[in-house]
């Protein structure tokens, strides 16, 4: 195993501290800094440093009552990653009929716009959000919030969204392009929906209904379409009703979220944002890994595997276990 750095054996001894136990991180971070200043770049790496020390000591956020399920932690890294959901006002057309009708643009009355957004930062408690006042909404005037939103996605390195590479980002996008808005700075997108697709097959695939299967919160109720109806007419009540919702759908995706994170593959490596002396999981960033045992063969090498024991995950070492003699011997089958 590495040898630890000097910082984070600074920061473990601090931590173990029964005095300093009760500081946050932040105030924690400044007793360090202050101290020894000489051993940290600036006071935000002193901060990011007691952060990755504590995080592996946090407290479970969901309890099971199997011991052989992984209990995800708030392990922390200093990636910043965003959880957001959209809620948009339907799009209004002239019809004949309510089945297999083929609309055309001329047929548009008026077309979607942003009611409200919600987002998180992983682990934190604090809620950001927009929401359309009753003259916006009767004006279709989402220029304010969407605003608001595109400050967090330039901020963000990972974006976390349940269908976002088909509905939530695509419609933004499309607001930030009409807003004359710079594309935010690049991040990578994790849609649940994708993953849950893609590694198990529910009966229903919807954010609610998974989240029943696996005993999560589910989503908060509401009256159904006519809550959207009533907000398209700026009805101001409706449009609090709608936030509240919206919020409550952010706060159990991030639930989602780490309850199929180990399934997530390939998940944006978390140990780009660490880069210290030690061994990380690409998932989520801890450092508390195991060999089981098992090798990860590719079609030409063989790589130690890993198992992360924060969040389950698996991964491998990049060094070969083979030598240069070995590999010059293994052939590779023909692909056709």
């Amino acid at each position: 195993m590495p040898k630890k750095s000097e910082k984070r054996l600074l920061v473990e001894k601090y931590c173990s501290i029964d005095s300093y136990r009760k500081l946050t991180d932040s105030q924690l971070a400044h007793e360090i800094y202050d101290n020894n200043s000489n051993k940290f770049k600036d006071f935000e790496n002193a901060r990011t440093t007691v952060r990755l020390v504590r995080g592996h000591i946090g407290k479970d956020i969901y309890k099971r009552c199997d011991s052989t399920y992984y209990i995800p932690t708030t392990s922390q890294t200093p990636a910043k990653i965003l959880i957001i959901d959209i809620e948009t006002a339907p799009i209004r057309a002239y019809v004949w009929g309510i089945w297999n009708q083929n609309i055309g643009t001329q047929m548009i009355d008026s077309d979607w716009f942003c009611l409200t957004w919600s987002a998180k930062w992983l682990f934190e408690d604090k809620i950001y959000s927009g929401k359309l006042t009753s003259k916006e909404a009767i004006k279709q005037d989402d220029k304010r919030i969407i605003k608001g939103i595109w400050g967090l996605l330039n901020e963000a390195d990972i974006v976390i969204a349940h269908n976002g590479k088909k509905f939530d980002i695509p419609k933004l996008n499309q607001k930030f392009l009409i807003y004359k808005l710079n594309p935010p700075l690049p991040y990578q997108l994790i849609d649940t929906l994708d993953h849950i697709r893609k590694q198990f097959k529910f009966t229903s695939n919807k954010l609610d209904y998974v989240n029943q299967v696996l005993n999560l919160t589910r989503k908060t109720e509401h009256e159904g379409f006519p809550l959207w109806e009533k907000c398209y007419k700026g009805d101001a009540k409706a449009l609090n009703t709608m936030l509240e919702y919206n919020i409550g759908d952010v706060k159990i995706l991030e639930e989602t979220y780490l309850n199929i994170r180990a399934w997530i593959k390939p998940h944006p490596n978390l140990g780009l944002f660490i880069l210290d002396e030690l061994e990380r999981c690409p998932t989520c960033g801890s450092d508390d890994l195991i060999e089981e045992g098992k090798d990860y063969h590719t079609t030409v090498n063989i790589f130690p595997s890993l198992r992360c024991k924060n969040c389950g995950a698996s991964g491998r070492r990049r060094l070969s276990k083979l030598t240069v003699t070995e590999k010059r011997t293994v052939l590779v089958s023909l692909p056709k």
